[in-house]
């Protein structure tokens, strides 16, 4: 009974808990971007090229200082929540006591924020098997056919897109550090097009497609039962 409690919620407020949830989770892995995680690992590369001979130190301070600023503007409001009370130049600065390595404050940094970032992407498939489940059991307490194609139509298609458009943005953001204000948007913008595309996708089922049985056709009405 308490399962059945737990899918009932399920099914009527998935759109509650998956689009803020996934527009949240989205943000933030725009904003651990490898794009900015890269300007972090970008000073151990500036410390390598000073330590060896090709810059000067004040060469070293000056780059430093720009891919750190950089990453401050970048994190905006959020650097309290990813570096705590210290600032961001406080946080990624060449160790100083004996026994470690020099650039172990860099490397522990950027691994944390990578981690972080990982943890985002699994909450992104947990949210998209809450929105599979619920779609499921909407088929299953469905009775007329055409209502459950639509469904499953709906579905798909919303999950495709969301799907697609994280691959397309990942890509970006592989190379290019986006500021949190940009974080927000595409994935605010990713969410209402993946919720959108599936409304549509649902209109046009209904409006040409309407004889084509989905549901019967792939084994999901045998399973969603």
């Amino acid at each position: 009974m308490e399962n059945f409690w737990a899918l009932t919620w399920l099914e009527q407020n998935a759109n509650y808990l998956t689009i803020p949830g996934g527009a949240a989770l989205g943000a933030k892995g725009n904003l651990l971007s490898p794009g900015n995680i890269g300007l972090i690992n970008s000073v151990g590369d500036h410390y390598a090229d000073y330590k060896s001979g090709k810059i000067a130190k004040a060469q070293y301070n000056y780059r430093r200082k720009l891919s750190l600023d950089k990453l401050k503007m970048n994190i905006g409001p959020f650097g309290k929540w990813l570096f705590g009370k210290n600032t961001t130049h406080e946080s990624i600065r060449i160790a100083r006591s004996g026994g470690i390595p020099a650039t172990s404050n860099i490397v522990r940094q950027a691994d944390r924020l990578n981690r972080l970032a990982t943890l985002s992407k699994a909450g992104g498939i947990v949210l998209v098997g809450v929105g599979l489940t619920a779609s499921c059991k909407q088929i299953a307490n469905t009775k007329n056919t055409q209502e459950k194609n639509e469904i499953f139509v709906e579905t798909i298609a919303s999950t495709g897109a969301g799907i697609g458009l994280g691959a397309v943005v990942g890509l970006f953001l592989v190379s290019n550090p986006i500021g949190w204000g940009t974080a927000i948007v595409l994935a605010v913008g990713s969410t209402a097009l993946s919720y959108g595309t599936g409304k549509i996708a649902r209109y046009n089922y209904n409006k040409h497609g309407g004889q084509i049985d989905f549901v019967n056709g792939t084994g999901v009405g045998s399973i969603c039962r």
